[in-house]
């Protein structure tokens, strides 16, 4: 890194939301420099990438969620122009239903003409498009795919690199100081800091009072068996679900665990899983395990996003909190946040941390 230069911005984290939001200052102009652990606390790096709209067994949508796909579009498709490799896979996605109210909520919510694009075509129980068992039916969810996050970040990686704008460091916050010119971490110095670390935060001595919400969860690869032909090849939705990827490998999650926080996938969240894979396909024994694997998201109690400026230090902002919702959310909200720094635009309501009392 260069000597005494003095940064726009420090950004702590180069998961998903550090990532797209570096890439964003610097195309604005911005002098940046992420720090990263190396993704040793990542919960990007373990995370399928799934683009659902639709959350939950009631199907809930946000008032954002058209403005979402549409950054979603526009930001993968240009960074893997810019790649030269695909990080965006549109994948249609099968619903099962679970209970017999959601077929009701179906029939409510599909006549909505706000929403109508998100809804295809139901199927009776036992008569599903895909060889998987659904004993209430269902109906095919448009308008949804996966991120290849790993490829994405590691691109993004050496595109910071390459513009000397990432270095590798497990910050911790007690290192860092603050002063009314700005912040400090070690050698460096920048007119601000930006805290994109994850469940880390909560921790943050100046954004612990934000309610976070840590979500542990465990995803699995399987391996499809050569010559299997009775696999899905859409996206399988029943609380357990099942993406298909790339060269006959299957990612299936995943669990939720609030007490726990650490990335080390426990035998009872494997167990659970491959319970809920025996339920939803088939044949189940077409897959083998290949790789357990867990991190902790950055929920929050509110499930709505942090973004903003501390309320006592306008040096230091938080950009953090996407939950299980991030390679959905993170490319409108990144835009949206760039805008909030350099032209001083109002956040989303629904995400700006001024909805919690500093204490």
């Amino acid at each position: 890194m260069p000597e005494n230069k003095i940064y726009d911005y420090l950004i702590i984290g180069q998961g998903l939301a550090g990532s797209l939001l570096a890439w964003r200052l610097i195309n604005e102009g911005k002098s940046v420099c992420v720090l990263d652990d190396g993704h040793a606390s990542s919960s990007s790096m373990v995370a399928a990438g799934v683009i659902n709209p639709l959350a939950g067994k009631r199907f809930n949508h946000s008032p954002h969620v058209h403005v979402w796909l549409e950054a979603v579009g526009a930001t993968y498709t240009q960074l893997s122009r810019l790649a030269k490799q695909p990080f965006l896979q549109w994948v249609d996605m099968l619903r099962l239903f679970r209970e017999k109210d959601q077929h009701r909520y179906y029939e409510r919510l599909s006549g909505q003409e706000n929403i109508q694009d998100l809804f295809g075509s139901v199927f009776a129980p036992g008569h599903p498009p895909q060889p998987v068992a659904a004993p209430l039916g269902g109906f095919v969810q448009k308008r949804t795919g996966y991120v290849r996050i790993p490829s994405l970040l590691a691109f993004l990686a050496d595109w910071l690199k390459a513009r000397q704008a990432l270095e590798i460091a497990s910050v911790d916050s007690e290192d860092i100081s603050v002063d009314d010119h700005g912040v400090r971490y070690g050698r460096l110095r920048a007119g601000g800091i930006i805290f994109c670390d994850g469940y880390r935060s909560m921790k943050n001595p100046w954004f612990g009072y934000l309610p976070f919400a840590p979500d542990k969860g465990e995803i699995l690869t399987l391996q499809a068996r050569p010559g299997s032909g009775q696999l899905p090849d859409m996206i399988i939705n029943a609380a357990t679900w099942l993406l298909p990827v790339d060269n006959g490998a299957f990612r299936l999650g995943s669990t939720h665990n609030h007490r726990i926080q650490d990335n080390q996938p426990a035998a009872e969240g494997v167990q659970a899983l491959l319970e809920g894979m025996s339920r939803l396909l088939d044949h189940p024994e077409l897959l083998t395990l290949e790789k357990s694997e867990a991190g902790v998201r950055p929920a929050t109690s509110d499930r709505q996003p942090f973004l903003g400026t501390h309320p006592a230090h306008p040096q230091l902002h938080i950009f953090n909190g996407f939950g299980a919702h991030g390679s959905l959310t993170i490319p409108w909200y990144s835009q949206q946040m760039t805008a909030f720094l350099l032209e001083g635009k109002t956040l989303p309501e629904n995400a700006d941390i001024k909805r919690f009392a500093w204490r």
